[in-house]
């Protein structure tokens, strides 16, 4: 090849337009190489449309100036013998184009009238497929194509092939940085999403767990009132029949009726219906004293070293009541001297949840023969105690026993159920307590739930 198209072409293939993706200034290169390497004022890239049955006109330069290019569209149908000569796909050299049997179709309605006698089209691959053609443009006489300069022109027909590729490998990266910001925007926009749903549920678990709490204290309520009534119930009898022994014995006295014997029996019919008064009011103070320990505690976090022997009857007593309503007796089983630092109101809360769910669900629709029964028992162990609450009851089938500590999971809900009290437990025991749950059940065998509890670290309340 001659030197000065090899150092045309050695300019061009080294230069940055033809690789950075910038097609449009990588094609006005080329063409511009085009024209100076081959001595022509004219030359142009065309492309075929998918079809391949039109190629259109990309970009064209005439004399050093880019022309409009706009609507320069050549049919198949119009231009058969050039269309059929691109087709061979191979370079069309045109000595003499208004002859030439690829290039004659084009003598009157464009050759002619631009002064064009001599063609050169090279064409244009991209991926090993033909996408279009360089067409150089001679004026003047006609003029003999020589080697050199074919593959000169062919040579810059490939280095448009690259830039293509460069335009297509820039478009991607754009598409991909595009779509990583989105992703990246989107990502953003989900996670506060996220946040705020989190924030929202974490809101609602905080009002559920005080509900479950209130719940739970109802319990309480229910039972710590009946308790109250019956004593209260004595200690007004009595009151009220000590009043009209008082009265009988006044009404003697005025009379002048009133003997020794009378009054020996007034004395002791008033001292017992004081003493059963004074015992019952005792035991009703008792039980609201219990009630306030229990109502604050279910309401409180603190800490402290609780007496577990102690503390678990005063919180499970006031709900016999509330359990004898199914004829399900109580049975407390607590080691003597049973300790542990950790907090009231999340025990007194365990234990109100498993023995409300207890009733609830271990005894509805069962017939027991051997009479409905809830054993609360609690021993200590070596890193911890163990609280269990068992009932005599219809059981749990084991495909369930995951189930029920799932959130919203309830077989009574026709009977208020709100499917939140064992998973409220569950959490507390993990998470609260550092603990660990244990279901043991199968139908007509009852159900034991476990509770391993770890102490509580924190400061002891004062």
């Amino acid at each position: 090849m001659k030197e000065a198209l090899e150092s045309i072409l050695l300019t061009v293939s080294q230069s940055e337009d033809i690789d950075k993706g910038e097609l449009a200034v990588a094609s006005q290169l080329i063409i511009h190489s085009v024209c100076k390497g081959l001595n022509i004022e004219r030359a142009g890239i065309w492309l075929y449309d998918t079809t391949q049955s039109h190629i259109e006109c990309a970009l064209l330069i005439d004399k050093g100036e880019t022309l409009d290019q706009e609507a320069i569209v050549l049919s198949r149908t119009d231009f058969p013998h050039y269309f059929a000569a691109l087709d061979s796909e191979r370079t069309i050299a045109a000595d003499n184009a208004m002859t030439d049997p690829a290039t004659f179709e084009f003598a009157e309605c464009y050759l002619t009238p631009l002064n064009i006698n001599a063609m050169l089209d090279v064409p244009i691959r991209h991926r090993g497929n033909m996408i279009g053609i360089i067409c150089c443009e001679h004026r003047g006489n006609p003029r003999q194509w020589d080697p050199d300069e074919i593959v000169f022109a062919a040579a810059l027909a490939d280095l448009y092939g690259r830039a293509v590729s460069a335009k297509e490998r820039a478009d991607y990266e754009n598409k991909l940085i595009e779509a990583n910001q989105t992703l990246e925007q989107k990502v953003k926009d989900r996670t506060a999403e996220l946040e705020d749903t989190l924030r929202s549920l974490e809101s609602a678990r905080e009002k559920l767990v005080q509900s479950e709490k209130m719940a739970a204290l109802g319990n309480l309520v229910a039972g710590i009132a009946h308790e109250i009534n019956t004593p209260l119930g004595i200690a007004l009898t009595s009151v009220s029949n000590c009043k009209e022994e008082l009265a009988g014995i006044y009404k003697d006295f005025e009379s002048g009726e009133l003997s020794e014997e009378g009054f020996r029996d007034f004395n002791d019919i008033c001292n017992e219906g004081l003493n059963l008064a004074e015992s019952s009011l005792f035991r009703a103070a008792d039980l609201v004293q219990d009630f306030k320990r229990t109502s604050a505690d279910q309401t409180s976090m603190d800490v402290e070293r609780l007496s577990l022997d102690d503390y678990i009857p005063r919180v499970c007593n006031p709900l016999r009541p509330m359990l004898k309503k199914d004829n399900i007796q109580l049975k407390l089983d607590i080691h003597p001297d049973t300790t542990i630092i950790t907090s009231p109101g999340i025990i007194a809360q365990l234990l109100t949840n498993l023995l409300s769910n207890a009733q609830r669900h271990g005894f509805h629709g069962y017939k027991n023969d051997k009479g409905n029964l809830i054993t609360v028992g609690c021993y200590g162990v070596d890193d911890g105690v163990i609280i269990s609450v068992s009932d005599n009851g219809k059981g749990i089938p084991a495909s369930l026993h995951k189930k029920v500590f799932e959130p919203f999971y309830t077989t009574a809900r026709d009977q208020g159920g709100t499917g939140l009290g064992l998973n409220i437990l569950y959490n507390l025991v993990i998470q609260k307590l550092q603990g660990e749950v244990e279901l043991i059940s199968a139908p007509d065998e009852g159900t034991t739930f476990r509770l391993k509890i770890r102490p509580v670290s924190g400061e002891l309340e004062s």
